[in-house]
């Protein structure tokens, strides 16, 4: 069984390399007056190392993750700050009611109540959002993207998880193959003989190693009626507790 401190000192030393203007909000010229939003790190369950699936869902969520400290700013209290909010916020959504709705966390209740909380990772492909939107159009997307994929692949190593979700939209495509090489896909499966498209649902074994499955963002408006019908058939296919 691992201790949760490995990752969090890689946590560290990944963030060290990042100037503080992207994460001190008192700093000068803090990224925050532009719309950069507190920091995203994934936490772990409490009973993470004893789950019978290990299941890490990324999405694209662009809160505004705004990270608080009660003292003088630290890299590493703000980390384990950050590290707090994620987990706290993501335990608070578990517990909210099942609905029939289609946002975020309707998913991840959705895989919770199939598969188990204990073992399920809320991760995001950024960890920052601007304006409480994507990313992407930012004139410091390039710094963004960087650490947020040194921080994701240090969460991959550290949790080993059996199964990843990719739930983060069609316009963030380009860039996950940058870090899920497609060329290292395997074992494709599609669901179009159900009705299902690929571009809904489609699952693959990534690097000999994980088991994927892509779906459009929960939330998503364009073709809603086939994405619904894609996320009901993930949940089917998921392991059970």
């Amino acid at each position: 069984m691992k201790k949760f401190e490995t990752l969090q000192r890689e946590y560290l030393n990944i963030l060290s390399e990042l100037d503080e203007s992207f994460i001190n909000e008192k700093y000068q010229n803090s990224k925050k007056d532009e719309g950069l939003s507190g920091l995203f790190l994934a936490s772990e369950p409490e009973n993470y190392w004893f789950a019978k699936n290990k299941i890490m869902v990324i999405g694209a969520e662009t809160r505004e993750w705004n990270v608080k400290l009660d003292t003088e700013y630290s890299l590493e209290q703000y980390l384990l700050s950050s590290v707090e909010k994620n987990k706290s916020f993501f335990q608070k959504m578990m517990n909210e009611p099942r609905t029939q709705q289609i946002t975020f966390h309707d998913f991840t209740r959705a895989i919770a109540d199939r598969c188990g909380r204990d073992g399920l990772i809320y991760s995001n492909l950024f960890c920052f959002a601007w304006n409480a939107k994507s990313p992407i159009k930012t004139k410091y997307f390039d710094q963004i993207k960087n650490v947020s994929f040194k921080l994701l692949k240090a969460q991959l190593e550290y949790f080993e998880p059996q199964i990843i979700i990719f739930a983060n939209g069609s316009q963030n495509t380009v860039y996950r193959r940058e870090i899920f090489d497609s060329k290292l896909y395997s074992e494709g499966q599609d669901y179009i003989n159900e009705g299902i498209s690929k571009n809904h649902l489609y699952q693959f074994l990534f690097a000999d190693k994980y088991q994927c499955y892509r779906i459009q963002h929960p939330s998503t408006i364009r073709g809603r009626k086939m994405a619904i019908s894609a996320r009901k058939k993930l949940i089917e296919i998921l392991p059970s507790i």
